[in-house]
């Protein structure tokens, strides 16, 4: 009965460690992601899709920048508390005297099902010749890369 005591506290005591190890290996996975950007004006619109892993060792770059103008999309992905989160940053030249740029960020709390996060935001420009509304979209998706 003692040795049946000891090898159940074993037991018990590996799986607590494995399972832990594994929680914070899966925590760690590459993040499969999507991101949309619609840009519009009056004076023009830019639209920005693409889709792309992430993990905290490998952050995902893309320059498509043009000869007259610059554009930028960087993500990166940090694990706080066990969860996993993604940044993403975007900058674009969309006129000659305006630029969009903006900053996010999504905790993937369940990364097996995946986790969405959208937002916006307007300003408005008198300048002449390019002047009126302009209204920025996204929308940045992820979960798990291997399931």
């Amino acid at each position: 009965m003692f040795n049946l005591k000891k090898l159940l506290i074993a037991s018990f005591t590996v799986v607590g460690i494995s399972s832990s190890l594994m929680a914070n290996a899966a925590s760690d996975d590459a993040l499969a992601c999507s991101v949309a950007v619609n840009f519009t004006s009056s004076s023009g619109s830019l639209t920005y899709a693409k889709v792309f892993e992430v993990s905290p060792t490998a952050p995902f770059s893309d320059d498509f920048s043009t000869l007259i103008r610059f554009k930028f999309f960087d993500a990166s992905m940090t694990v706080e508390s066990g969860i996993p989160v993604v940044k993403i940053n975007f900058d674009a030249d969309v006129s000659v005297f305006n630029a969009v740029g903006f900053e996010a960020s999504l905790k993937v709390r369940d990364a097996s099902n995946g986790e969405t996060i959208s937002g916006n935001n307007a300003f408005y420009s008198s300048v002449p010749g390019g002047g009126g509304a302009n209204v920025t979209k996204y929308t940045l998706a992820c979960k798990r890369a291997k399931i």
